[in-house]
């Protein structure tokens, strides 16, 4: 876990939505990529404030879960805010870093949407979303917009966002091939970066 970056989460959780804007026009063109079905079990791996939830509600039903998973406690509290137990009965969330994560849990689909930037042990955190996974499962990897618009966003912070960087998918295909897993979808283009991988 980087302790620095975990700090800057929780300090820019109050304004995240109203500064980051997500096009609902292609996170529904990555959710027709993954294709989450009715009844699914899913693990949202960084999930901020909970920009994902809606668009896996819809696909998965009231049969399905969510699991949110975070490192930042502030951006929990708003994702928790947004999305009440009592209203959203299949929808949990969890305060963890995904490489100490346990559960007795497996899911159909793991998804890093606009997170895998900020993961430090990169191979490592593909390995332990691989075991998490049921079989036939997959592991996403996505963003919303294409990875030298995120690379440079993140050069241009500054600081030590300025080391977070989105490797190209021939990399990180590599790491889900050393994980076991069969990759299936490698985008990797000025729109958007979407890399699925089946176990």
């Amino acid at each position: 876990m980087d302790l620095n970056q975990k700090a800057f989460f929780d300090k820019v959780a109050t304004e995240w939505d109203s500064k980051n804007h997500h096009d609902p026009r292609k996170i529904k063109d990555i959710m027709n990529i993954l294709k989450p079905k009715p009844g699914d079990h899913v693990l949202d791996v960084g999930c901020g404030t909970g920009v994902l939830i809606p668009y896996l509600l819809e696909s998965i039903g009231p049969t399905g879960r969510v699991v949110g998973l975070d490192y930042s406690k502030n951006m929990l509290r708003l994702a928790r805010e947004k999305f009440p137990k009592q209203t959203y009965p299949n929808v949990d969330f969890v305060l963890a870093d995904v490489m100490a994560f346990e559960t007795d849990d497996l899911f159909d689909l793991v998804i890093c949407y606009s997170s895998f930037p900020h993961f430090p042990d990169k191979e490592g955190s593909i390995k332990k979303m691989a075991e998490l996974l049921k079989p036939r499962g997959k592991l996403a990897i996505c963003h919303s917009q294409g990875r030298n618009h995120i690379n440079k966003m993140h050069k241009d912070m500054g600081g030590d966002m300025a080391k977070v960087e989105l490797p190209s998918v021939d990399i990180v295909s590599q790491f889900m091939v050393e994980a076991n897993l069969n990759v299936q979808i490698a985008i990797d283009d000025d729109e958007k970066y979407v890399l699925v991988a089946v176990k």
